[in-house]
Order: structure tokens, then C-alpha cells, then sequence
């Protein structure tokens, strides 16, 4: 059946996690993904965000994270299974099916909402520098240690981050630089295969919307020093040094971050995309679903119910409606269809029952870019394979 397609989905998603998928490094100081896009593959990668998805179900079996159970494969009340088709891209997607919504457990809504997440972000970099302002990007990270719990991590740092925005001396600090607002991004990364594990590394990636021509270099200075007394007074067990608690890069820096951040090849920038040396929640999930490796699973559960309802951009108050930027929850965008997208065919239930036994939903969708004809002919030969209601 899958030799329809021209590729084997699980077979090529195998081989590229065994090498041939794009190279990359992570910043051994940020934890920032860093890839080269030289041997991407858009339709192995489509594929294996399915792939990966039924992984992410598997793994959060049990736990308080549900929502990925139902996601497009459980169809909403009085809808029917249909398959839109782009003009403009010509990619296929579902409609009529229930969404989770989640950037953090699930790779197929996370690919779509931060491809918007990251137009928003262009959007106001653009507008911004127009007006001749700057912006810069902020990182900032603490010591930890193997052993250490993630939702303890979080809960230090979260801690911390409040002290290092709240007083009389931030508010006239940020009128000194020009500040008119921030957005932030949580990101984290896993040290089990480093030669030292330092186990979870969280970290905050922050755009700072200031004005030109600050000096760097004692800015940074005034970022380290405010993070040091934050960490201190939330008790954090190890401070941050000087070389690796902060960094302060350029607006260059800040553009090409939020210009790559949700692109097809690391879908959704800081937890999707394998790494040199660290790992990412959604490298768990490859590990899981094409190697069987139950620790990555144990840790993606790990990190699935830590990050549950958490947020991973966060713009600061006012911010987004300063460059008319509409307020659009994660769930609506994961939802919605492109604006160009239309009707190419209806799926019936029973063969839709089929589609999720043999786990080939990737695999109508790459069909379907080539016209309807060829997923009635690979929906027979599905039904003369498993014939009946199968779940």
C-alpha cells in the first residue's frame, strides 16, 4: 500500500534519524537548536510529524496529558473527515477532526501554530526597526544538575524571572534603554547523551524591544548582574556565572531567530529538531517511535506533563496590539485552515476507521497533493487489506 506514495514513511523517517536528515549543532550555552537545511526533506518530514504524533499518544497514555489522544483522529460532532488542498502550496490537511492545540506534545499542531507564531514575531521585528529601533535578544539560563527534577528547574527559574522584572529600578532601567516590551520563549533541551549530563536545561529566549545604538557589552553586564540577585533571591541551589548565565546578542541575532523559528526542517525551533550534543523533547519521540528506546519516552512523559498549560511565547502586555497583531489562541490556530485551502475530498467513516488501524493518516495527505484518484485507490486496496471496522 505505502509504495503508492513513491517512499516508505517509516522506513525513510528511520533512515533520517540514522543520519541522513539535516545536520545540526546546538550552543552549548543557550541550548539553541542550530540547523543546516541542506539534505531537508518536506515530505519525510510531514510524514513523520504523524509518525511522531501516535509516539507522543503512546508515551502520555495514562497521564493528565489527554487532549493528544483525540487529536485529528477522533471526528467532531455533525463533521465528516474531509481533506483540504492548498492552491498556493499545494499541501493537504484534515478537516472535521478534533485538535489539541498543543506546541509542546503535539508535532503536527505544533508545525502549523508556530509558522503563524513566528509571521507574528517577523511582523514586529519589521515594524519596530522601521521606526529605527532595536532589538535585541536575551538569553537566560542557571546551573543544574542530573538529578534534578524539571518541574523543579522550572519552578526555581520562574521564580527568579519574577524577581529579575519586578521593581522601581527595572521600570526606570527599561526607560533608560528605550524599552517598550518583550516577548519571551521557554525552551529546554536534555543532556543524557553529553559527555556531562546536566540532565534538563531550561532556558529563556527573550526579544527586547528597545531602542538603537545601546553598548552591548555593559548592558549584558546590568542583565548578569540583575539575574544573579533574582537567582538568589529565589533560592536557586547554584548561581549563574558571567560566562554562561547571560547573553546579550544583536538585532542580527534576533532576526534570524525569529526568522527561522518554526520553519518546516525544526517545525517548531526549540524542541523539535536532533541535536549534536543535547537533545530535544521531540528527539524522545524519534527515539521512541523508530528505536523503541523507553527511557526517551519516560522523559517526553516527563516533560509532556511539566509543561502542560504552559505557554511558549509570551509577549509583554500591550505589546502585540502596539503592531495591530491579533490575539489568536493556540487551539484556533491549530484548527484553522489556510485561507486559499479547498475541499478535494470526503473521507467515510469505515474508511477512516481503516486509515487510523494501519496509522497512514501522513500518508493520505501526501496522496492527496496529487489529486484525489490516487487516495480512492490506496483507500480500496486499504479496504481490500483490512476489510470491515477496524479500530
Amino acid at each position: 500500500m505505502i509504495a503508492l506514495l513513491g517512499i516508505d514513511a517509516k522506513y525513510s523517517s528511520r533512515q533520517e534519524n540514522q543520519g541522513l536528515q539535516p545536520a545540526h549543532k546546538i550552543d552549548s550555552d543557550t541550548g539553541e537548536i542550530i540547523p543546516e537545511q541542506k539534505l531537508y526533506c518536506p515530505v519525510t518530514t510531514r510524514l513523520e510529524r504523524f509518525i511522531t504524533q501516535s509516539a507522543a499518544r503512546k508515551a502520555c497514555l495514562g497521564s493528565k496529558v489527554t487532549r493528544i489522544n483525540n487529536c485529528l483522529r477522533i471526528v467532531q460532532k455533525s463533521q465528516k473527515v474531509q481533506v483540504y488542498r492548498s492552491v498556493e502550496h499545494r499541501t493537504c490537511s484534515y478537516g472535521g477532526l478534533q485538535t489539541c492545540g498543543s506546541v509542546w506534545v503535539c508535532p503536527v499542531c505544533a508545525a502549523k501554530i508556530s509558522e503563524r507564531r513566528k509571521q507574528e514575531l517577523i511582523r514586529a521585528i519589521e515594524q519596530h526597526t522601521a521606526n529605527c529601533g532595536d532589538v535585541l535578544m536575551l538569553t537566560l539560563t542557571n546551573p543544574h544538575y542530573l538529578g534534578d527534577k524539571l518541574q523543579d528547574v522550572l519552578n526555581g527559574q520562574s521564580l527568579a524571572l519574577k524577581h529579575f522584572n519586578n521593581g522601581k529600578m527595572v521600570t526606570r532601567f527599561n526607560d533608560s534603554i528605550g524599552y517598550i516590551g518583550s516577548v519571551r520563549a521557554l525552551e529546554v533541551t536534555h543532556g543524557r547523551k553529553r559527555t556531562v549530563n546536566n540532565g534538563w536545561h531550561p532556558h529563556y529566549h527573550i526579544l527586547l524591544f528597545v531602542q538603537s545604538g545601546l553598548n552591548l557589552e555593559l548592558l549584558r553586564a546590568k542583565f548578569y548582574a540583575r539575574w544573579y540577585k533574582a537567582c538568589q533571591k529565589a533560592n536557586m541551589p547554584a548561581l549563574p556565572d558571567f560566562e554562561h548565565g547571560v547573553r546579550l546578542d544583536d538585532g542580527s541575532k534576533a532576526a534570524a531567530y525569529a526568522s527561522k523559528w518554526g520553519l518546516e526542517s525544526e517545525m517548531t525551533k526549540g524542541h523539535i529538531k536532533k541535536a549534536n550534543n543535547g537533545e530535544t523533547p521531540f528527539d524522545f519521540l524519534r527515539a521512541y517511535a523508530f528505536d523503541d528506546d523507553k527511557q526517551a519516552g519516560a522523559l517526553f512523559r516527563e516533560f509532556a506533563e511539566t509543561f502542560k498549560g504552559k505557554r511558549q511565547l509570551h509577549w509583554s502586555h500591550g505589546l502585540k496590539a502596539q503592531f495591530d497583531l491579533e490575539e489568536i489562541d493556540d487551539e484556533t490556530l491549530s484548527a484553522q485552515q489556510e485561507d486559499d485551502a479547498s475541499v478535494l475530498g470526503t473521507i467515510e467513516l469505515d474508511d477512516w476507521l481503516r486509515i487510523l488501524k494501519a496509522d497512514v493518516r501522513g500518508e493520505i495527505l501526501e496522496l492527496a497533493r496529487h489529486g484525489w484518484e490516487p487516495v480512492e485507490r490506496f483507500l480500496l486496496e486499504l479496504k481490500n487489506s483490512l476489510p470491515g471496522k477496524q479500530l
